[in-house]
């Protein structure tokens, strides 16, 4: 069960318009970082989590690639490009509530994805139908894999389901792709001169890489009496009305083929430790605090002190919200802590240089023009480099080598002393960018697309945090404001990127504080919603601390959810725009449980 941290995310479906873009912690942990070492603690792995011996799904995929080439791969509209992936998933969940759990989950699952191009790489069946609605393109079907594909190389006794399934997805593809491009010539027909003329694929290396995986295995005995125990401490407190503690560990394995050549065998693992509990203040609205650990070796994991700490903080914290005020709408300056800020960013600039908006005349095309412009004050750069694997002893979940088009990944310089130079890309090439750097990226059963890594913001210019607390208190003074706003932490966000939408921001934050200029204490408020508009806000942006925090979340947009990292320092802000969240009506609980720990 996915439990995020915003409204918005309860009800937004797998594969969003292209004009929401969603940020989010989850308590399913996300995939991320590629090439780990071998994940083994403790007890042996159950059976779910053993991989089959010699299992290799390339032989397979390499035999549909020829046989579709024979048969579908010439002809005016021939299928140009064929590429498989197979990408196989399994997991297990321990979770602990009220100081029980329920034992652990296994799960194992194998999708496997089919992309078939006609035409040719200047205009073919990915070229978007322009006045057309979104739901209108076509829906991929999900291709369920067999979970294993063990037979000997090459001959029809070994693969033959997983054959089978890939022809026939290629049939339906194949077909789907001649009457879209039938439309798409039609439509190029009668509408005006597109503004970017670029292609609609470009080329690319094409990699051989294999990189075996070892199983993932966690002590579970361990684990499962920590997570039981830790989640027994909520019940000293009152105010928290549900709780739980979770610690997920996932292998995922991926292995692409295309008809260019390119053959990739990788894999990631990841482990999540997290914590959640929620709360109903006196007035009906829903609070929830959400902590939690993101590694991608068991030797990262937190050992049980730190848990029980997590656990401890995330409860005082609640009761500390559930008394707090209620904030009232608010324009004035504010610092963003490091992961608010590397939120912040991901939300009103990462989505904004993905390429595929750039070429798209339906988005809102914010910096699309503005190449070689200042778009930030000159002590800002950011980067986008998924080949960092961890920054200050933190994994970050935005890592891997290669893309789901099998680029490699690039560390790509977005912005440079404020100024713009390039856009994050797939093989969807963009005017004056004609190659991929890289970050073409989808969960399985979606389409690619450009999306956000390792999202890094650095300043050249920073100062202490004890020194923008000052600044910011001098802002204050000099806007003549009775408080400014410190946003320590957050739980997501969403943007509008789209010109039939206001082009804005929300950001959601969970930790804010009200701080005084005549030195008054800081006062703890909740409900806030950080909203805004990108160009008036990155306008407002005055200083930068010397720390950096990082966020490790999944971001949900058209190619599904994919994990990523956003990281910042402390950024002072000269004008921020604060809401009132959204809440419920219902009383709290009118039956209120016993404490059973005192």
């Amino acid at each position: 069960m996915t439990t995020s941290l915003t409204s918005l995310l309860h009800a937004v479906r797998r594969g969003l318009p292209s004009t929401v873009c969603a940020l989010a912690l989850t308590l399913i942990a996300p995939h991320a970082r590629a090439d780990t070492p071998p994940l083994r603690v403790g007890a042996t792995p159950p059976p779910a989590a053993a991989a089959a011996p010699g299992d290799d799904p390339i032989p397979t995929m390499e035999r549909a690639l020829a046989y579709v080439q024979q048969h579908l791969g010439s002809g005016e509209d021939g299928a140009y490009h064929v590429a498989y992936a197979v990408t196989d998933r399994r997991s297990v969940t321990l979770q602990g509530t009220h100081g029980a759990t329920a034992g652990a989950s296994h799960e194992h699952d194998r999708i496997a994805d089919v992309d078939v191009r006609v035409g040719s790489r200047t205009l073919d069946n990915t070229h978007k139908i322009r006045d057309a609605s979104w739901w209108s393109e076509v829906q991929r079907p999900t291709l369920i894999a067999p979970l294993a594909d063990s037979g000997p190389s090459g001959t029809t006794k070994g693969g033959t389901a997983l054959f089978e399934l890939l022809l026939r997805g290629t049939d339906d593809m194949y077909r789907a792709a001649r009457r879209r491009l039938i439309k798409i010539r039609a439509n190029t027909a009668v509408k005006v001169e597109r503004e970017d003329r670029s292609d609609d694929f470009s080329a690319a290396p094409t990699p051989v890489a294999v990189a075996p995986r070892p199983p993932l295995a966690i002590d579970e005995a361990t684990w499962g009496a920590w997570v039981r125990d830790a989640s027994a401490l909520y019940l000293r407190y009152p105010a928290v009305h549900d709780s739980a503690v979770q610690i997920v560990a996932t292998d995922q394995r991926r292995w692409l083929a295309t008809n260019e050549g390119t053959r990739i065998a990788d894999g990631t693992h990841h482990l999540r430790v997290a914590t959640w509990a929620t709360t109903t203040a006196d007035d009906g609205m829903k609070l929830q605090v959400y902590d939690y650990v993101d590694v991608a070796s068991v030797d990262h994991l937190p050992d049980r002190a730190r848990l029980l700490a997590m656990v401890q903080g995330a409860a005082e914290r609640l009761t500390e919200l559930r008394a707090a005020p209620l904030v009232e709408p608010y324009a004035g300056p504010a610092i963003l802590r490091g992961r608010a800020a590397g939120v912040f960013f991901h939300e009103i600039f990462g989505h904004r240089v993905e390429g595929h908006r750039q070429k798209d005349e339906d988005e809102g095309q914010t910096f699309t023009s503005r190449v070689g412009q200042p778009i930030l004050p000159a002590f800002l750069s950011v980067v986008d480099d998924p080949t960092v694997a961890n920054i200050g002893g933190i994994d970050l979940n935005g890592a891997y080598r290669f893309d789901d088009e099998g680029v490699p990944s690039e560390r790509v310089s977005l912005v440079e002393r404020g100024v713009l130079r390039t856009f994050l890309l797939s093989r969807s090439p963009i005017a004056g960018f004609p190659s991929s750097n890289g970050h073409g990226r989808r969960q399985p059963g979606n389409a690619v697309v450009a999306r956000q890594g390792n999202l890094m913001v650095e300043a050249s210019q920073s100062m202490p945090y004890a020194a923008l607390r000052a600044r910011l208190l001098d802002e204050v003074r000099k806007q003549n404001k009775p408080f400014g706003l410190v946003f320590d932490d957050i739980s997501g966000g969403f943007t509008f990127t789209g010109r039939a939408e206001v082009n804005a921001f929300s950001v959601q934050p969970v930790t804010v504080w009200k701080v005084f200029p005549d030195g008054r204490p800081d006062q703890l408020v909740r409900g806030v919603d950080l909203i805004g508009t990108p160009l008036t806000t990155f306008a407002r942006i005055l200083a930068a601390g010397d720390d950096r925090d990082v966020f490790n979340g999944m971001c949900g947009a058209e190619s599904g959810w994919v994990p990523v990292s956003a990281s910042s320092p402390s950024l002072l802000v000269g004008e921020v725009e604060v809401q009132r969240h959204e809440k419920e009506n219902d009383r709290p609980p009118l039956l209120v449980a016993p404490t059973v720990l005192q």
